[in-house]
């Protein structure tokens, strides 16, 4: 099929900003709520698992939100819970090494965090658990779950699916199974398995507006010293390879966007700046972290607090730490105040999600991003000598050729210093699985169901590879060798990296990429056209 020429149809969706709280299926509650816990509780062991499901391209990193649960549960239960926490993904461990450390563990209640890439993975920990003993609880939040509880019931032996933030539900739900009380049906977020096969559903998502309440993470579980070395692979990210965590400042965001999984909601909820610093201040003085990624939403929406927070730290910790912010920012809305404020708190790798620069697409996919102004973040970041990396999403449903090829000629041509192209996966239950559905419904239903297996977002056969017939893949590397060989960039990242750490990033690309080689060799030194600055 020939998008370039083909008659483009009308989306069927309308957009209407609403007060979050009012919306169907949002429970707005308080941390405090959860109050305290009942005296007949039992004592119960509980183990946490992040799945290592295997991919030609395993990502690394601390796996926050079980470590904001563990902290939870502690804070809340104190010695009535046992808690363990294994992370299979950090060491490479099949879901079928668990059978052999159950008995060392003997928990009452095995609970998984899952990405939609790590489904069978997860699945698989279930199965294993319930064969070591049926009577142990099964659990399973993150990502994945939102809005999927009837298929996790289809699919798996969970028995317990938390969708959207489990803070004060998962607590909630403890307290209530090893008090021997009915879990019942008003526990937001929290569709349960009966022994008998019954299942009640809820589906709202619990909005917490008190994030000072929820304790930080369980920090002293983490090995630090093995999440820096597993990541070397992500220069982009860790130049120095230093030591490094995970923050959260903020929850949720308000834009429209009609991909995105809407896990925290669309209410903009965020920590005070005495508490973001305290947590900072944990990190670097009982842990020897100097390298902070912020991995909210979108951090610089309220642009006086972001501000003061990063004013605060570079006073506090003047050349001593570095951050980065691998998503979060939103492009269109950072000024040169704010920008300032962020190089002298000590950013040095700042990314810009950008997805596509087609009007017609910005307003298709509602992100209505103002490219201009985003280009004069990039420009700006790149002129204080922040390394800034863009965000491009490729293959969106009716997106034509002509569309895909200006939004890499956009990133090849400009000032970033790296870029990450993604093909399009219509997530289930967001507006744009609907228009994908209209597109082709093979495509959609073949593609949801191979993302749950394929261990990473990179499915061998696109979207709209399955859709449109265009081999959206061998376009994306072929744009990666143009853009990393691209003669002003290579001179910019020579200038910002070590020798060894850039030789070690081009030989990871050229070998992801060697595919394409042939097909692209000719047109890798092209001086292209100078990105102007208007």
């Amino acid at each position: 099929m020939q998008l370039a020429h083909r008659k483009r149809r009308p989306m069927d969706m309308t957009t209407q900003k609403l007060r979050v709280e009012n919306l169907p299926g949002i429970n707005v509650s308080t941390y405090r709520d959860i109050g305290s816990p009942e005296s007949t509780i039992k004592p119960f062991t509980i183990l946490f698992i992040k799945p290592f499901q295997k991919t030609h391209d395993n990502s690394y990193g601390p796996p926050l939100g079980i470590l904001t649960l563990i902290a939870g549960i502690r804070a809340f239960f104190g010695a009535t819970a046992t808690v363990h926490f294994w992370d299979m993904n950090l060491y490479n461990n099949e879901p079928e090494t668990l059978a052999s450390r159950l008995d060392e563990f003997k928990p009452d209640i095995v609970g998984v965090s899952a990405l939609n890439c790590e489904a069978a993975a997860s699945y698989k920990l279930a199965s294993i658990v319930k064969k070591w003993n049926p009577e142990t609880i099964t659990a399973i939040g993150g990502p994945f779950t939102l809005r999927q509880a009837p298929l996790i019931f289809s699919e798996s032996h969970f028995d317990w699916v938390f969708e959207g933030a489990a803070d004060r539900t998962l607590i909630q739900a403890l307290q209530r199974f090893f008090s021997d009380l009915p879990l019942s049906s008003d526990i937001p977020g929290l569709s349960h398995r009966s022994a008998t096969g019954n299942v009640t559903h809820n589906h709202a998502q619990d909005l917490i507006t008190d994030m000072d309440a929820i304790p930080l993470p369980a920090w002293d579980l983490l090995d630090f010293e093995r999440y820096r070395k597993r990541d070397r692979k992500r220069i982009i990210s860790n130049i120095g390879e230093r030591r490094y965590a995970f923050l959260f400042t903020s929850r949720g965001c308000p834009y429209l966007c009609n991909y995105c999984h809407d896990v925290f909601t669309k209410r903009f909820v965020y920590r005070s700046e005495e508490s973001v610093l305290e947590e900072i201040r944990v990190l670097y003085e009982d842990y020897g972290v100097t390298e902070f990624h912020i991995v909210d939403d979108i951090f610089n929406l309220h642009r006086p607090r972001a501000q003061s927070i990063m004013r605060a730290i570079g006073k506090r910790w003047p050349g001593k730490l570095y951050l980065a912010f691998p998503n979060g920012l939103r492009g269109d809305i950072l000024d040169q105040e704010t920008i300032n404020a962020m190089v002298e708190g000590g950013t040095y790798h700042a990314t810009i999600s950008i997805e596509t620069v087609t009007p017609r697409l910005q307003t298709l996919v509602e992100k209505n991003l103002d490219i201009a102004k985003a280009k004069w973040s990039i420009k700006e970041f790149h002129r204080q000598g922040v390394i800034v990396q863009g965000a491009f999403m490729l293959g969106f449903p009716t997106e034509t050729l002509e569309e895909i090829r200006a939004t890499l000629s956009y990133a090849i041509k400009s000032p970033l210093s790296h870029a990450h192209f993604f093909a399009v996966v219509p997530q289930p239950n967001t507006p744009i699985y609907n228009l994908a559905m209209q597109e082709s419904e093979a495509a959609t239903i073949g593609m949801a169901n191979d993302e749950r297996t394929s261990g990473d977002y990179l499915s061998p056969k696109t979207w709209y590879s399955r859709a449109y017939g265009h081999d959206l893949h061998s376009q994306i590397r072929s744009s990666f060798i143009r853009f990393y060989f691209h003669p002003p960039r290579v001179m910019r990242l020579a200038r910002a990296y070590s020798i060894i750490n850039l030789s070690t990033g081009l030989w990871f690309i050229l070998k992801s990429m060697a595919k394409s080689i042939p097909v692209t060799l000719s047109r890798i030194i092209q001086p292209g056209k100078k990105w102007s600055s208007d």
